[in-house]
């Protein structure tokens, strides 16, 4: 059925956490949902894929932004 609508939403803790928007017969496109705090919840997959765990590391980029796994590769304190 979610194939047939042109908006899908998936609810995580309670929340909103993804949105797949589809053209009309087309592919659909997911989009992560930012909260009213900012708070990114990143899917599962990517999370494993890239060992993200803890803390991570954000980097401003030309017109993204990069979430980086904690290497542990900087200086405490």
């Amino acid at each position: 059925m979610s194939g047939r609508v042109r908006r899908a939403v998936r609810i995580r803790d309670g929340r909103a956490s993804t949105e797949t928007l589809r053209e009309r017969g087309g592919e659909g496109e997911e989009f992560t949902v930012l909260d009213r705090a900012g708070t990114l919840p990143l899917p599962r997959d990517c999370v494993e894929r890239y060992g993200l765990r803890g803390r991570v590391r954000l980097t401003g980029e030309a017109g993204h932004v990069g979430v980086w796994p904690d290497r542990g590769d900087h200086a405490d304190g």
